[in-house]
């Protein structure tokens, strides 16, 4: 008689196994339908009601995903707001968000309702990969434990492991298909068969915890050297020099350099994120954070920074602030994609509108962005109009824009993003 892992493998390999996604944002969108395409029967979940009609009907909310590939995956799979037939499911990977609070605390509460939804119909013969960035025991403190505790023999009847997603939205060099994917399974059995199902890209570690560890530790690495990318544009304003070109210098070395960029602010959901659950549980075991504490401050330095900067522009080509109208070039956190988590634009516009200046948001990838309670509406970009500007700022840079266009129309443009590596003109600014 076959035992659980043997079944379930055999089943992976003939591709029986039926696969439930929980949670189907940008994380767990993706993989649903990569594993629908690999020929396995999937099942979505996300319990945004509004997410679950958009996919019924065909329609994407995911940048990198089609509506022709959402159409071709409610064909054959099912997606639902709720987690009726979860028990009928073999592998349920958990995607769900993973946010910090206003605190920088980490906010476990979606994870925390989805283990609790999970447990209520699991049945032994299962394999559950948590995907969410969290904490180091996170694996542990929301499935192992409770498993554990109702009696589940873990790496017998049923299977854990944590395998931190690796999506980069927008990134059109890698995908799921070809980027390594490491897995950390609680027992080698738990391993082999998340290795299994994640395929060709996986990349095996020793437990949960150093999967977990990596995944902080990527991010706050990228966290760590935009600060000091935000600090190398200070002393560049101060010589009156251009950041890009320092940064192109510097990079001309072939080896022992990796180049990073500054940025008003470090935002999204990744690199805005992750390094304080590595500082919140560096500090729940007594241990300091010293150099996480003191980018945290640079990166709200920048923010100060490009203010000041607007403002020192606005004199120099003596436009009082409270008479400006000001054009926003960019609202998202980052180019080709629609994402607005933790743009700079809220708190920029708050800075600038104190002092009454006029501001207008442009971007084609979204048509509004939350502000406190309420929306602005985002305009597309006409290059035109951006003559009736006394500046433009330059926030994000999408590759749909047509920057010596925007520089030729402007009266005025500050460049937040380095596009241009030199001084080409009296009215250009970098940050």
């Amino acid at each position: 008689m076959k035992n659980h892992f043997q079944y379930l493998k055999e089943k992976i390999g003939n591709k029986s196994a039926k696969i439930a996604v929980i949670g189907l944002g940008y994380v767990g969108l993706p993989h649903a339908i990569h594993y629908s395409e690999e020929g396995y029967s999937v099942l979505g979940i996300d319990k945004q009601i509004s997410k679950v009609e958009s996919l019924r009907n065909g329609l994407s909310y995911v940048d990198d995903i089609s509506d022709s590939s959402v159409s071709n995956f409610i064909l054959s799979n099912e997606i639902s707001s709720g987690y009726q037939g979860i028990e009928n499911s073999d592998i349920i990977f958990i995607d769900v968000p993973t946010p910090i609070d206003n605190s920088n605390n980490p906010d476990l509460t979606a994870l925390a309702s989805s283990t609790k939804s999970i447990f209520e119909k699991l049945l032994p013969g299962k394999l559950i990969i948590l995907e969410s960035t969290s904490y180091p025991k996170t694996t542990y403190d929301y499935l192992i434990r409770p498993l554990i505790e109702k009696g589940f023999s873990i790496g017998e009847d049923v299977f854990v492991a944590f395998s931190p997603e690796r999506i980069d939205p927008g990134n059109r060099s890698f995908s799921i298909k070809d980027t390594p994917k490491l897995v950390g399974g609680y027992t080698t059995k738990c391993t082999e068969i998340a290795s299994k199902i994640i395929g060709k890209t996986a990349i095996p570690v020793s437990s949960p915890e150093v999967a977990e560890l990596a995944k902080l530790y990527e991010n706050t690495f990228r966290f760590i050297n935009i600060g000091l990318a935000d600090e190398l544009s200070k002393i560049c304003q101060t010589l009156k020099i251009n950041t890009r070109e320092v940064l192109d210098a510097a990079e001309t070395k072939p080896f022992g350099f990796m180049r990073f960029n500054p940025a008003v602010k470090i935002g999204g959901h990744c690199i805005g994120v992750d390094p304080y659950y590595l500082q919140w549980y560096m500090k729940k075991n007594s241990m300091d954070s010293d150099l996480i504490d003191t980018v945290r401050k640079i990166d709200q330095s920048m923010l100060t920074s490009c203010t000041d900067r607007i403002m020192d522009i606005l004199v120099k080509r003596r436009i009082p602030i409270f008479d400006s109208k000001i054009a926003f070039l960019g609202v998202t956190y980052k180019k080709n994609i629609s994402d607005t988590r933790l743009s700079v634009v809220p708190e920029l516009l708050h800075n600038l509108e104190k002092y009454h200046a006029s501001i207008d948001l442009f971007d084609d990838h979204v048509s509004e962005i939350k502000i406190d309670d309420g929306y602005r509406k985002v305009a597309s970009v006409n290059y035109k109009k951006l003559s009736n500007y006394d500046l433009v700022v330059v926030l994000v840079d999408h590759d749909y824009v047509e920057y010596e266009q925007v520089l030729s129309e402007s009266k005025a443009v500050l460049d937040t993003k380095y596009i241009f590596a030199s001084p080409i003109s009296e009215k250009y600014y970098c940050l």
